[in-house]
């Protein structure tokens, strides 16, 4: 339980809710914060509520409230969105990092210039890899045998 007393929620219903707590964010968050999270960041503003036009100047102004936000803290912010489309591209424009995530027959995968997965645990307790995994394993194992790649293609072993 002490851990969950550190977890801070705040949820609005309505895009005009959304906006407010995204103004209030930055009071509510300390040099204590490890990490804020804002879930389909993009969904209130695509609601049929908004008039022509608005939800796209909400959007817009939400994205430039995370920016601020990051400017003052340093604190990383991960974002979701119900979709990407031209609707979120405010978004893509101000975002250092993008996380991919594909679900796959061993479990979620994600991916990024910077990460991915490599390992996938299975209910029989085996772990599911792929060739990019033993290629990292094995160049540091043998640095002058096996030459590492910066970004391999990942491709998935089957676990027989």
């Amino acid at each position: 339980m002490r851990v969950l007393d550190r977890v801070h929620i705040a949820r609005g219903f309505t895009p005009w809710q959304h906006y407010s707590l995204l103004t209030d964010l930055p009071g509510q968050v300390t040099e204590d914060t490890a990490l804020v999270v804002l879930p389909e960041f993009d969904w209130f503003y695509r609601t049929d509520d908004l008039r022509r036009g608005e939800g796209e100047r909400m959007f817009s102004e939400a994205v430039s409230r995370v920016a601020e936000l990051l400017d003052d803290v340093d604190v990383p912010v991960l974002l979701t969105l119900s979709e990407r489309d031209d609707f979120t591209e405010p978004l893509h424009e101000a975002i250092s990092e993008t996380v991919e995530c594909e679900l796959t027959k061993y479990g979620p995968r994600f991916s990024s210039d910077s990460f991915e997965t490599l390992v996938y645990p299975l209910e029989n307790g085996m772990v599911q890899t792929t060739i990019a995994y033993w290629n990292q394993i094995l160049a540091a194992r043998h640095p002058a045998v096996v030459p590492a790649t910066s970004s391999p293609e990942v491709t998935t072993v089957g676990a027989n």
